[in-house]
């Protein structure tokens, strides 16, 4: 999360702003707003998990047996021909020359996943995505777990990219709320009027072994972009084979 302060007083608004040309000015106008805009997409995102994961709540306390959901998987995938709504981010599914499944998020920058996951140890993080709306390299994808933004990393594999990330441990029983961010969203050329931001492929989940320690940790500062790319030794085979193997995986 942008930890810059978000001051109301008009007179420090003011003083940040560059004033010794026309174009600086607008610049520094331009900062503002961006600030703005990010702390609002944190917050929308951060509400929208808590309505989430209170309603989760309500439904284990009407139905008086949340024993059930003291076993939870360690492990789970998320591919785009799952039942992905409107209301979480996404549209409708597709199919590109291949026959692998996508599905564009959109029309909001957010789009967000509930699941069930094993929580007591920290777990690894992967989001597959190819074709998006804005330059990969240069601006972030962000990510939040239940609300509160996490590191993440974008790693280029097979002419895609993932956005890696940790999902940290928590003591409490029940659904979590995993939210992405995009940088922005926008109309393509031509006749499609729709606003997209990615082409999500699917979304990983694993539990670390104890003995392994955490790549990341939780933060509240901005999130690390570290645009990397796989060797070739660690990334061959086609789109279909990668996917086929993380679903067996699961």
């Amino acid at each position: 999360m942008d930890t810059s302060p978000m001051d109301s007083d008009v007179a420090q608004i003011i003083a940040r702003l560059d004033r010794s040309s026309p174009d600086r000015l607008l610049n520094s106008l331009a900062d503002e707003l961006f600030r703005v805009h990010r702390a609002y997409q944190a917050l929308a995102a951060r509400m929208h998990a808590l309505e989430i994961t209170q309603a989760t709540y309500d439904q284990m306390i009407s139905s008086g047996e949340p024993a059930p959901l003291q076993t939870m998987p360690q492990a789970t995938v998320i591919d785009a021909s799952f039942s992905l709504s409107t209301e979480a981010g996404f549209y409708h599914l597709e199919y590109d020359s291949m026959g692998v499944p996508y599905r564009w998020t959109g029309p909001e920058p957010t789009f967000l996943f509930e699941l069930f996951i094993d929580r007591q140890l920290p777990a690894a993080i992967r989001l597959r995505f190819s074709q998006a709306t804005f330059a990969q390299t240069q601006r972030a994808v962000r990510c939040y777990v239940d609300g509160h933004e996490i590191t993440t990393a974008l790693i280029e594999v097979d002419g895609e990219f993932e956005v890696h990330g940790m999902l940290p441990p928590r003591d409490l029983v029940g659904g979590s709320v995993v939210s992405f961010v995009c940088p922005s969203v926008s109309a393509p050329e031509g006749q499609d009027i729709r606003q997209l931001g990615l082409v999500f492929r699917w979304l990983r989940i694993e539990t670390v072994p104890a003995a392994a320690p955490p790549a990341t940790e939780e933060t509240h500062g901005s999130p690390v972009v570290e645009l990397q790319r796989e060797s070739k030794a660690s990334s061959s085979g086609k789109l279909r084979r990668r996917i086929r193997s993380v679903g067996d995986a699961s």
